[in-house]
This record gives structure tokens, C-alpha cells and sequence, in this order.
């Protein structure tokens, strides 16, 4: 059992306030230097210095994506502290502040394309191209934000076509496991008020991950395409118009739906009949172990996978991490079709702005189902998301104490095509149930169905600033939200008619009969906050804020169950130190989740009998640190960094002990509690939220003169670990680690040229993404990405 050391907030301030002595001593030192980049930012609706908003904001550039290698959402924990990406399938998901570690039923910190909600988690797998700068703002956000902003947000901002001048760039990667990746850019000024830029990338790599019995079959490969045009119109010098449509099509084998790697199953040490979550062992095998002379039967596996005992290697598992044995080639196909309205309007002192956006998404992934070498299952998910949404907002431009931003948000995505499903079928003939079944033409189980809903949420808010005094600001902000959800399961595909049942094409369904779930809720969030400027380049900082998200659809009541909430408390400050050479920020905050889905014991009616349910009521408690910095040590030295010390734990929260039961019985290290077998996890550590991290750049300029320049580049990360599952399990845990990635960048004197060899994860550490409990007490792990390197030569790209 891992509980958060007491003692632990009360080191990270000790580390605080001695990080400051060391500041304020230096400070005093006289450095002939010029001023660190001015970094400006439209975390609070309007553009500002990121040193003047009194949030706990990270912006990270395009230049310094690229110089970091950060190319997607799975690469970014690195820049931003307090983050965490649990990789699992085609669902990354963002953990801050404790945020989206467990009960939310949606997404609690959601991923922004230029200030527009994704509503999927798997459309933040896009790369990033032609980017301006990512915004990470912690902490809820719903005041000035339109959806689901629970935890924070990462807001993604690419670069907007230029009325001024014809200009293009371009740029080739080329690495180990036959990494090859074209990227570039068009600018195209069509006279002095209307301008076109196009994008496009193309990216193949082969797989992380070997399938040793199926070459066809590896895993953690890149096979994609992705192209967006944006055409800007400026009528006159107050109005801008930005059209941009994208495309984007993945299909490459990818991950597997929930993790990829089989591990074992979980059994006791002294008594192998039992599964033991706690403190047992791993036995190396997705089969089952059964009728070996003079031992007993095992706990767990699938007797699909083969059976140890008699002799079916494939009933064992393949020990290296980066290795797999199953037979079934992947079927993966992700596509998004995107289309982005901005309009941007000064007039009368007020700017208006104006952005919409509709998403086009769908995603398929099956998979080998038993984990093994054995032609028997493929099960996997599929689901399409329309979605379309607006946000208008008015913002104050003129002088004086008092600034005020209110806005409108409407989204929608109630779209009659929005179907998903959990998807299972049988690759042999197993019974009469599955009659023509072949690897290439599965049965689909008479079981499956899938089911179609949505939701519309329309939210108005605003917030305003008035400054006191020219060095004291408040601040207030408030949002009211409704929300409306449904949700519709259809029939399933029925007994009989076999023949009908029969793939490769996937499954349709029937919703005759099938009645419509609703509920609707409504919220009102609120934000306070003040600010102090200290000196002229130091600023703290107080605030209070509330978030929501919406409960599920009580199919009894046709009404939404209880939210989940956010109360957080924030202060922090903001510096420019040594003369402007550094930029030192920091947070302290302690937040209160509650309503998140945990599991409950419900008493049936006046029977006496309680029934484990899945109901709001869970709660967990997040407090911590969090400082970052950039520092222009001299003219050529350059060093950037972030810590994170992070406290959260589960106040009440129960996890069921699901698949872990075997023939009945709680695994060892589990409760029972009114005939269900739970693990109760109040005081225990959250997942995905390390103790602590700690990031550190340093990279150092190399004048070549007319040679140009070369900038070596070393960025250490170190994590204290994290669970990477709700429960408490031994298996789940994640140690610490030290990550270290090494680049060195040669620039031509006109900084057009440049050519870039980086080596990600030079000490090939294994990082532990997710892990998964499937049937019969079977692991699963995922792991983020191995060594690797390559070389970028780029043209003003």
C-alpha cells in the first residue's frame, strides 16, 4: 500500500523558500546580458505576457517543440511539470493535479486545437505540425474555456497564414526502425488582404515492438498522412477571417486497444491456486496451467491461449518487453476530418471574436484477443464522433481599471451517426455459435451490440478584472453551464442467422424497440482571484476556483446523476530576476474532486440485500508544488526546468476487484463487502501522479562564425513513480526512473538551414504507460517508447 509521506508537502516548502534565498542572493549580481524571449500568451482570452497572468500557465514554442522533440501529446510530460500522459490504445490521457486519475466520466483535462474542444481523447494522437506555441494551463479554467476544463487544459496553436510575404519550409527526419517523416509548409499572400497557407506531413516508421510469429503483426509503428489549408482574409485592418479544414488518416498497426504486452498472472507466492494483487508473483503466461502430474491447477488464464501443462508454447509469454508472439495482424484506422472558423473583430473599443469548429472522427482497432499465438479470438473497439461547437466572446480593449471578457459556448454532439462499440468475435469454429469462422472472416458474437448518444452542452460566462490600485488587481469570474445527454444501446445481433454474423466487414445493428436515455443538468462555476505586483518584476497571486463535469444517464430517473467537482485553491508567483535574464514562476494549490464514479453498495428496495454499484460519491484530495523556470545563464548558456511535488491520494474511493476474482473468490489483498470483492482506497495513492518530477535543459551556443552555429542540447527528466493502475497492485507500479534525451542542432548563419541528430531516451529506460487486468486475472502492460534517434534536416521548418 503506498500513502503519500505526510512529511512530504512540508519539504517542498522547505525546497521552496530555500530556492528563493538562493534567488534573492543572487540577484544581486550584475550581468551583462540581454532579456530572456518575451513569451506572450492568450491564456486569459487576450494576449498578454505570460509573466502578467495570474495562472499557472506553460508555453513551450514551435522552435522549442522541434528542439525538444516533442511531436505529439504522448511526448510532452517532459516540458510541462505536474503531467502525466497514461498511454494506452488510441486513448492518451492527460493527468494534472490528480486530474482524470480516476472517476470522471469524461475527459478532465481536455487537449484544445486553437481554443476548440477535442471531444475524443484519441484526436490529440495527431503530431504536431507548423505549431505557434502550446499553452498548458492548469487548474479549472471554465470562466474563459469551453468545455470540460476540470483539471486544466493543453491548448494546441499552429501558425496562421502571413499577408505579407511569399514563404515556405520543409524538413526530412529520417531514423532507426526505418523512420522516415516529410513536413513542411506554403505561405501564399494573394494580395494585401487575403493570404493561403497549406501544411502537410507524412510519417512511416516500423514498429517498437516485434511480433516474432507475425511480421505483419508489430505494434508502436507510425503509418500516416496529415495535411491542413487555411485561407485568411483581412478586409481591413480590425477584421480577420481565418477558414482552415485539415485532414488526418492513421493507419498504422498502432498500440493495441488497452495494453500490449502480456505479463502474466498475478499468484501467491506459498498457494498458486490463489491470485494474490498485492504481494505475489507474475506467472509468465496468458494460458492456463492444468493437469501437470503432481502439481495443482493454477489460478487464472485463458485456456484459448494453450494450456502450460500441456505443453502449448503459446500458453507462455515471450519475457522481452519489447516482443510479442500473437497471431493476428491488427486492424487500425483512425481518421479525422476538421474544418475551423476564426473570426477576430475590433471595433468600438471591444474585440469580438468568433470561433467554431465541427469534427469529423472515426476509429477501428481489433486485435488477438487471447494474447497469444493461437488463431482464437479478436476483439477490439470502434466508434465515430461528430461533434460541432461555437464560442463567442466580447473583450474589453480600452484603457482604464476595469477588463471583462464575456463569452457563449454552445456544443454538440448529438449526431444520429455517433455509434460505438466493444466488439468480440471467435477466428475458428469453437461451436456451433460460430460457424465459418476463419482468421480472415471472424464470427461476430451473437452478444455484441453497441449503442449511439451525445451530448449538448450550452454554457455562458465571463470574467472581469479591476485594478484597485496600479499594483493591485481582483478578479471574478462566473459560468453557468446546462448540459443535456443521450443515449441509446441497440439490440444485440441475435441467435441464429450465423451466416449473418460473419466478418471481416464489422457488425450492423437494430435500436428497434430500444428506448432513449436522457438527463440534463445544469451548473453554475465560479472564479477569485487576486494579484500583486510586488516590484516591477514580480507578481503573486491568489485564486478560487470551481469546475464541473456532468454526471452519466440514470436510465431509472431519465435523469443525469450527480456531477463530478472541483474546488481549487491556488497562489503563486511570477518573476523576471537577474537583470531579465531569468523567468522564474511557481504554484502552490489544493484541490478537492468529488462525485467521481466509484463503487457503492446499494440496498434493493426493503430485500436487505446491497448490490455493488458504480454511483458519484468517490472523492479524491490534490495538493502540491510546482515551479519552472528558464535562465539565460550567459550569452551562450541556456538552461530551462520544472518540479513538480505532487500530493494527491483518494479521500473515499473503492475499486472493484473485477477480473482479479477467480471461481468466486476475492484475490488475496481484497476486501468483501456485502458479497462483492472491492479494494478500498481511501489514503492511498492516486495513479499517474509521481511524488515528484523533476525536468532540467541545458543546451550551449557555438558560434562557428560563418559556419554558422551548433547548439548541443541535454534534457534529464526524473520521475519518482506512480501507480499505473486504480487498484493497489503489486504489478502496477511504476519505479522511479531517470530519462534522458540528448540532441545537438547546427544552424546556417541566416538561420535558414538547419540540420538536427537527437537520440530520445538515450538510456533506454522501460516506462510503464497503463496497465490492464483483463478476464481470468490476466496482465497487460504498455510502455512508452524504447531508444531511439535519428537526424532532421530542415529549411525554415
Amino acid at each position: 500500500m503506498n500513502r503519500k509521506p505526510k512529511s512530504l508537502l512540508k519539504s517542498a516548502v522547505a525546497l521552496s523558500v530555500a530556492n528563493a534565498l538562493v534567488v534573492s542572493a543572487a540577484y544581486a549580481q550584475e550581468k551583462d546580458q540581454q532579456d530572456i524571449e518575451k513569451i506572450e500568451v492568450t491564456a486569459t482570452k487576450r494576449v498578454t505576457s505570460i509573466q502578467e497572468v495570474p495562472l499557472a500557465v506553460t508555453a513551450i514554442g514551435g522552435d522549442a517543440l522541434v528542439d525538444m522533440q516533442i511531436t505529439d501529446i504522448l511526448s510532452i510530460e517532459k516540458a510541462i511539470p505536474g503531467v502525466t500522459v497514461a498511454s494506452f490504445g488510441n486513448n492518451p490521457q492527460v493527468i494534472l493535479r490528480g486530474a482524470g486519475s480516476a472517476g470522471t466520466t469524461d475527459i478532465a483535462v481536455p487537449i484544445y486545437h486553437n481554443n476548440m474542444y477535442l471531444p475524443t481523447s484519441g484526436q490529440a494522437l495527431a503530431g504536431y505540425m507548423d505549431v505557434e506555441r502550446i499553452e498548458a494551463l492548469r487548474g479549472p479554467q471554465g470562466t474563459l474555456f469551453g468545455r470540460n476544463t476540470f483539471g486544466g487544459l493543453i491548448n494546441v496553436i499552429t501558425k496562421k497564414p502571413d499577408t505579407e510575404e511569399f514563404d515556405f519550409g520543409v524538413a526530412a527526419t529520417l531514423g532507426d526502425y526505418g523512420l522516415q517523416k516529410y513536413e513542411g509548409f506554403v505561405n501564399v499572400p494573394l494580395g494585401d488582404k487575403v493570404a493561403f497557407r497549406l501544411t502537410a506531413a507524412d510519417e512511416q516508421r516500423d514498429g517498437y515492438v516485434e511480433n516474432i510469429n507475425n511480421p505483419d503483426g508489430d505494434l508502436k509503428d507510425s503509418d500516416y498522412t496529415y495535411v491542413r489549408g487555411q485561407l485568411l482574409f483581412t478586409p481591413t485592418e480590425d477584421l480577420s477571417i481565418n477558414l482552415t479544414m485539415s485532414h488526418w488518416k492513421d493507419t498504422g498497426n498502432g498500440s493495441l486497444n488497452w495494453a500490449y504486452k502480456a505479463a502474466g498472472i498475478p499468484l501467491d507466492k506459498n498457494d498458486p491456486t490463489k491470485i494474490n494483487a498485492i504481494d505475489g508473483y507474475l506467472d509468465p503466461r496468458m494460458g492456463v496451467y492444468e493437469g501437470c502430474v503432481g502439481e495443482p491447477d493454477r489460478a487464472g488464464g485463458r485456456s484459448q491461449a494453450g494450456n502450460v501443462c500441456a505443453g502449448d508454447a503459446s500458453a507462455s509469454i515471450v519475457s522481452d518487453p519489447r516482443k510479442i508472439d500473437y497471431d493476428y495482424t491488427p486492424i487500425r484506422e483512425l481518421e479525422e476530418t476538421a474544418v475551423y472558423l476564426n473570426v477576430d473583430w475590433e471595433v468600438a473599443s471591444h474585440s469580438l471574436v468568433l470561433n467554431a469548429a465541427a469534427f469529423d472522427y472515426e476509429a477501428v482497432n481489433l486485435m488477438d484477443a487471447e494474447f497469444s499465438s493461437m488463431a482464437s479470438w479478436v476483439d477490439g473497439t470502434y466508434g465515430t464522433t461528430k461533434s460541432k461547437q461555437v464560442d463567442f466572446t466580447i473583450s474589453s480593449l480600452f484603457e482604464g481599471p476595469l477588463q471583462y471578457t464575456f463569452g457563449m459556448y454552445h456544443f454538440d454532439s448529438q449526431d444520429p451517426d455517433n455509434k460505438s462499440a466493444y466488439l468480440f468475435g471467435s477466428l475458428t469454429e469453437s461451436w456451433y455459435a460460430y460457424a465459418g469462422a476463419t482468421p480472415e472472416t471472424p464470427s461476430w458474437a451473437y452478444w455484441n451490440n453497441e449503442g449511439r448518444g451525445g451530448t449538448k452542452s450550452t454554457a455562458l460566462y465571463g470574467q472581469a478584472t479591476y485594478a484597485l490600485t496600479d499594483k493591485l488587481n481582483v478578479t471574478a469570474g462566473i459560468r453557468h453551464t446546462k448540459d443535456d445527454r443521450e443515449s441509446q444501446g441497440s439490440n444485440s445481433l441475435g441467435w441464429g442467422n450465423w451466416e449473418d454474423h460473419l466478418g471481416p466487414d464489422l457488425p450492423t445493428y437494430n435500436y428497434d424497440g430500444k428506448e432513449v436515455e436522457r438527463g440534463e443538468d445544469s451548473n453554475t462555476d465560479y472564479r477569485l482571484g487576486v494579484d500583486y505586483e510586488v516590484a516591477s518584476d514580480v507578481m503573486v497571486y491568489a485564486s478560487y476556483a470551481t469546475a464541473y463535469i456532468a454526471g452519466s444517464t440514470d436510465l431509472a430517473t431519465q435523469k443525469l446523476l450527480d456531477p463530478q467537482t472541483n474546488k481549487s485553491f491556488e497562489v503563486g508567483f511570477k518573476s523576471t530576476l537577474f537583470d531579465g535574464d531569468l523567468r522564474l514562476n511557481g504554484a502552490a494549490y489544493n484541490a478537492k474532486y468529488e462525485g467521481l464514479t466509484t463503487t457503492a453498495f446499494i440496498e434493493q428496495g426493503d430485500t436487505g440485500v446491497a448490490v455493488a454499484t458504480q454511483v458519484p460519491g468517490g472523492s479524491i484530495n490534490s495538493r502540491g508544488i510546482e515551479l519552472e523556470g528558464f535562465w539565460d545563464v550567459t550569452e551562450d548558456l541556456v538552461v530551462d526546468f520544472g518540479v513538480s511535488l505532487d500530493m494527491s491520494e483518494y479521500d473515499e474511493f473503492i475499486v472493484g476487484a473485477g477480473n482479479l476474482v477467480w471461481n468466486g473468490e476475492a484475490p488475496i489483498g481484497a476486501e468483501t463487502i456485502n458479497g462483492a470483492h472491492v479494494f478500498v482506497m481511501d489514503g492511498e495513492n492516486t495513479p499517474y501522479t509521481p511524488d515528484m518530477t523533476v525536468g532540467v535543459g541545458i543546451s550551449y551556443f557555438f558560434d562557428l562564425g560563418d559556419m554558422g552555429t551548433v547548439k548541443p542540447y541535454v534534457h534529464t527528466y526524473y520521475n519518482s513513480g506512480y501507480m499505473t493502475n486504480r487498484a493497489p497492485v503489486f504489478f502496477g507500479e511504476q519505479d522511479a526512473y531517470t530519462k534522458v534525451d540528448l540532441s545537438v542542432k547546427w544552424q546556417s548563419v541566416d538561420g535558414d538551414f538547419t540540420v538536427q541528430a537527437y537520440v530520445n531516451n538515450a538510456t533506454d529506460e522501460l516506462i510503464q504507460t497503463y496497465t490492464e487486468i483483463l478476464s481470468r486475472a490476466r496482465v497487460a502492460y504498455d510502455y512508452a517508447a524504447p531508444r531511439n534517434m535519428g537526424i532532421r534536416f530542415g529549411y525554415n521548418f
